[in-house]
């Protein structure tokens, strides 16, 4: 009985802890660089088309700064980028999860694995996830920035927004998606996205504050 109740008064304890921490911490740090200036060409990699948000999508959403193109490659090869920056600031919504949302849209995960990719020397883990809708299947590769941590799922990056508010008191976070069409050859559609994190990585960071 007496461990019960020291489980909850330390539980009681550390939930103030967290609530004193998130009301505290809501400063908004801006972006290194709107999103807008992203680069248009990497490499190979040429932008084909640029997406804007609704009111309602961006209600629901609520990013400080969002990006949503598409690209193509001199080889033909096509990726979807999101990158949403949620700021920490109180209009700042919470990223939301593709465990929830893709399956609420109607695609059905196949599977789901954490993988990596080095870049400079660097170990960059990712989600890489298949999802399906009707007859066509989509290879859905994501990740979570957090200041430098590189996460690749939902608690973690809980932890680490616990931690830097803590710490630096921010809670600044963004989630970077790719998409690529795997209906025909899942892995030839691994190896695209790859190409594609590798090419971009660089980008990515510079863009977004640490």
């Amino acid at each position: 009985m007496i461990k019960t109740w020291r489980f909850l008064l330390l539980y009681a304890v550390l939930a103030l802890a967290a609530a004193y921490v998130y009301a505290r911490s809501e400063v908004a740090v801006p972006v290194n660089q709107p999103l807008d200036l992203f680069p248009q060409k990497v490499g190979a990699w040429q932008m084909t088309g640029q997406a804007r948000f609704d009111e309602r999508t961006l209600e629901v959403l609520r990013p400080a700064d969002y990006l949503s193109r598409s690209y193509r490659n001199t080889d033909g090869e096509q990726v979807s980028l999101y990158i949403g920056y949620h700021d920490g600031g109180p209009d700042s919504g919470a990223i939301h999860s593709p465990r929830q949302c893709l399956p609420g849209s109607g695609w059905n995960r196949l599977d789901s694995r954490v993988a990596e990719v080095k870049i400079a020397g660097e170990t960059v883990p990712y989600v890489q996830a298949i999802y399906q809708k009707d007859a066509e299947k989509q290879l859905f590769l994501y990740w979570f920035q957090l200041r430098d941590a590189i996460v690749t799922d939902e608690y973690r990056m809980k932890i680490e927004q616990v931690k830097n508010s803590i710490i630096a008191n921010r809670r600044d976070s963004s989630f970077i998606r790719l998409s690529v069409m795997a209906t025909d050859r899942v892995d030839k559609a691994i190896a695209v996205g790859e190409k594609f994190i590798h090419d971009f990585y660089p980008a990515i960071t510079s863009a977004l504050p640490r």
